[in-house]
């Protein structure tokens, strides 16, 4: 959507709406494969993996010491540990398959929609559309805190914290 109005006079002005709107329908798609992949449990993933295998053999408060001599501060270490409990919980967690089947259902029309619209924008740019971008938005949006399981996806993903226990990224 952002490329078709970047390259209307018209729409170029507001095109921070469309890549927005990218931004959210991108994020959609992404937390209904969340869901489908996950139905049976959220497998560990590598830092939850790092930290249950590091706690099956040593204490927390011994694995806290190696971590802050390795330069981590208590703070994050203490949002590490509380990430590896709920990943632990997250790994055999069941979700039903109809109710996904529900939170697709519930998206498809909007996914339609998007789709629709950049055809839309494609063929006969106008200003028009972009109160159809902002609504479309908001609909997304809605959709994303009403759907329980959309709800859910999006917790369990915001759960996983920034790390690099090697600081192999960023600075110098």
């Amino acid at each position: 959507m952002w490329g078709l109005f970047e390259r209307d006079k018209v729409l170029r002005e507001v095109s921070n709406k469309a890549i927005q709107l990218d931004s959210k329908i991108q994020q959609l798609v992404w937390l209904l494969d969340y869901l489908c992949a996950t139905a049976e449990g959220v497998p560990l993933n590598e830092l939850a993996t790092y930290l249950t295998e590091n706690l099956k053999e040593k204490s927390k408060r011994q694995f806290k010491k190696e971590l802050i001599i390795l330069g981590k501060s208590e703070g994050e270490i203490d949002v590490w540990f509380a990430f590896s409990e709920i990943s632990l919980k997250n790994e055999t967690r069941k979700l039903d398959m109809e109710i996904i089947y529900n939170s697709i259902q519930n998206s498809l029309p909007l996914l339609l929609r998007y789709k629709e619209l950049a055809e839309e924008v494609d063929q006969s740019p106008n200003e028009k559309q972009i109160g159809s971008v902002e609504n479309l938005y908001r609909e997304v949006d809605q959709l994303k805190s009403s759907d329980p399981y959309l709800t859910q996806a999006l917790h369990e993903t915001s759960q996983v914290p920034h790390w690099d226990t090697d600081e192999s990224t960023g600075g110098s």
